[in-house]
């Protein structure tokens, strides 16, 4: 009876043949250009290809035999055991999306394909799958997103600015047109009570209009990024002291008092031109929508790392629903002041805008018929 036991010859040619096998499958494997892996039963790692290796930053003989939790990112390793047991328990082909962590340290977005290896008894003993990049093509679309953003923001900025040329910037130059030609028509008949009545009319509808054209101004290099920050130590009260020289002509005309209480030591670290433009604003409004005879206050509280600037008036005041909306540009609130002023809006959202920058805040204290007391933070030191 021949003896069938394989001889030593017969053993080593299967290895030699096994080997070749294996190497042949190596081969295969890394001509595939996206990371590929399989996996045993236990999901230990088998077998894959150099771009797996390159990608994770290690050696095959680190990663032969090893674990997601060994390679891997716990908060990620979970998620890929997760998705393991879950094609094992439903045999189908898996497709999901995850981080993966590189060999330099980034994270990058990665789509998995994998499928479940059964072998002759309908058994599973493994997982192959393939990792494909996406992290350059969600790069892509988040620009794309970011880019109609801006366009969309863009077009809204233009509009605006449109429609408030039209009709905002329209009305103070017709009041200025009119009282002109009613003072050159009847100039030798008019009292001179009647006279200084509307060229002081004349005088407070142009710089309406001026402080309308540089909000309008300003507002539209906001929005296109073209104005530029720069920080510098200020002394307040000299600031304070010139909007309010700019602003007294206004004030005179309504019979309005601007009253100053602060000290000339007070120094904030601020942009001057953003810094101007927020206080003409908060100034000009007050006078606006207080009554002939009010008092407006301006008033600084100096606290650890900033300044609280308070401008308060005994005015109208404004309804909790104006309130919500005051400084949000996406809701136009305009309202017409005690002596018909009109405005665009776009003042206290470039306040809002120009003191945010600097890391402050501004907020609104109002009740309806008692007055309005807008208070904004500056940083007293560079930070």
């Amino acid at each position: 009876m021949p003896d069938d036991k394989p001889t030593y010859q017969d053993l080593e040619n299967e290895i030699i043949k096994l080997k070749i096998e294996l190497n042949i499958q190596d081969e295969i494997i890394n001509t595939i250009p996206n990371p590929l892996f399989v996996k045993n039963k236990d999901f230990k790692y088998t077998n894959c290809n150099d771009a797996f290796a390159s990608y994770l930053g290690l050696p095959k003989t680190k990663i032969i035999n090893s674990t997601v939790y060994d390679i891997s990112p716990k908060e990620l390793a979970d998620k890929y055991y997760i998705a393991d047991c879950e094609l094992r328990d439903n045999s189908e082909n898996q497709i999901y999306e995850s981080k993966v962590k590189y060999a330099n340290g980034t994270l990058h977005d990665i789509i998995f394909h994998k499928a479940c290896l059964i072998n002759e008894k309908n058994e599973f003993y493994g997982i192959v799958g393939i990792m494909l990049d996406i992290t350059k093509r969600k790069d892509a679309e988040q620009a794309l997103k970011e880019s109609e953003k801006q366009l969309i923001e863009l077009n809204a900025t233009k509009d605006k600015l449109f429609s408030i040329i039209a009709h905002d910037l329209r009305t103070p130059f017709n009041s200025i047109l009119g009282f002109s030609e009613l003072l050159i028509g009847n100039v030798k008949d008019f009292e001179i009570a009647k006279s200084e009545k509307y060229i002081g009319l004349i005088n407070s509808s142009t710089k309406d209009s001026l402080i309308l054209l540089e909000n309008l101004l300003k507002w539209a290099q906001s929005q296109t990024g073209q104005i530029k920050f720069k920080q510098k130590r200020i002394i307040l009260s000299s600031i304070i002291r010139e909007i309010i020289e700019l602003s007294n002509s206004i004030a005179i005309v309504k019979d309005i008092s601007l009253v100053h209480n602060y000290s000339d030591e007070i120094e904030v670290y601020a942009d001057e031109n953003m810094l101007k433009t927020v206080l003409r604003n908060l100034i000009s409004n007050a006078i606006k929508f207080t009554k002939t005879g009010g008092n407006i206050n301006i008033s600084l509280i100096s606290e650890q790392n900033q300044v609280e600037i308070s401008i308060s008036d005994n005015g109208v005041g404004i309804n909790e629903e104006t309130l919500k909306k005051l400084f949000d540009n996406s809701t136009n609130i305009t309202s017409r002041g005690t002596a018909n002023e009109k405005g665009s809006g776009l003042g206290l959202v470039l306040c809002k805008e120009f003191v945010e920058k600097h890391g402050g805040k501004i907020w609104v204290e109002s009740e309806v018929g008692k007055g309005s007391d807008f208070k904004f933070t500056l940083p007293s030191k560079k930070s």
